[in-house]
């Protein structure tokens, strides 16, 4: 067991999140009403603001103007590690967050916070549908540097999904990679959802792509990435020594934090899926509870 700590604080609004004094706050692009709020906050509090882009074609990371290699990003994050962190989840991407916190917990790291704001609502294909407009394209499952993993290889024994409202990426993952079918594969649904009734939104998309599959069904909380770390955490127990997992992260953004979380405390036995998809403007709407996750690492 890795220990790593994972405390929850939730707010009825952004503006009564207590961000640390003189924190550096990273952050990524605002796409709906959360992301305005989340970009919003106090700037007393904040030494400095910095935006996170992860380029997925040429696997580089910015970080304010600088921009670097990802496969290794530690100079560009080495001058913040004296002051108290602050990661923008509502805004910054899965690839973002992975290497700059993987980053960070490198160069020593023990204790930092993460933000996320949940919606009121999610944007429908159409009015009444059952499907949401969330994505404009899937770019496809291309590697994050320090999470790579051959899924080809019989070394890699178990994988672990956590999905959402798209089950168009479960079965892009199932398409390109048909070896998965044959390892010990999980699929978790976030129940409970965010609001009663949302994890039928999830579920039934599903059910024809899981139809012939025998992958085990598992839930844990949309909104707590502590739980989503201990179900990884259980899985990686599953394995022979020396074997690896992959997880992919297509489902909510807590569980996508708990993934990165936990691929940066094993590198060496996991890797991500991650299908980088382009996300909409006004894929959500409105304002829901905002949460402060703060990780401690012993």
């Amino acid at each position: 067991m890795t220990n790593i700590k994972i405390f929850t604080s939730k707010f009825p609004s952004v503006q009564d999140v207590s961000l640390p004094e003189n924190c550096i706050l990273f952050h990524g692009v605002s796409l709906d009403d959360r992301g305005e709020n989340a970009l919003s906050l106090d700037d007393t509090k904040a030494s400095a603001k910095l935006k996170v882009t992860y380029y997925h074609e040429t696997m580089r990371l910015s970080i304010g103007v600088d921009e670097i290699d990802a496969d290794n990003c530690d100079p560009l994050l080495s001058p913040y590690t004296n002051f108290p962190l602050v990661f923008e989840a509502t805004t910054l991407g899965l690839a973002e967050l992975y290497c700059a916190m993987r980053s960070v917990i490198k160069l020593g790291v023990k204790k930092f916070d993460i933000l996320y704001g949940e919606p009121a609502g999610y944007t429908q294909e159409r009015l009444g549908g059952d499907s949401f407009a969330l994505s404009n394209k899937i770019v496809g499952y291309r590697p994050i540097p320090n999470s790579v993993v051959d899924l080809s290889s019989d070394n890699v024994e178990a994988g672990v999904f956590f999905l959402g409202y798209e089950p168009e990426r479960l079965e892009r993952a199932l398409e390109e990679y048909q070896m998965i079918s044959a390892k010990e594969v999980k699929v978790v649904f976030g129940v409970p959802a965010f609001k009663p009734g949302w994890e039928l939104n999830s579920i039934v998309p599903h059910l024809s792509s899981l139809n012939d599959k025998s992958f085990e069904i598992a839930y844990c909380a949309a909104n707590d990435p502590s739980a989503a770390y201990e179900l990884l955490e259980k899985t990686k127990h599953s394995l022979s020594a020396e074997s690896q997992m992959f997880v992919a992260p297509i489902g909510t953004k807590p569980c996508g934090v708990a993934t990165a979380l936990f691929a940066s405390m094993n590198q060496n036995q996991v890797g991500i899926l991650y299908d980088h998809p382009d996300k909409k403007l006004k894929r959500s709407s409105g304002l829901g509870t905002w949460h402060k996750f703060t990780v401690v690492i012993p």
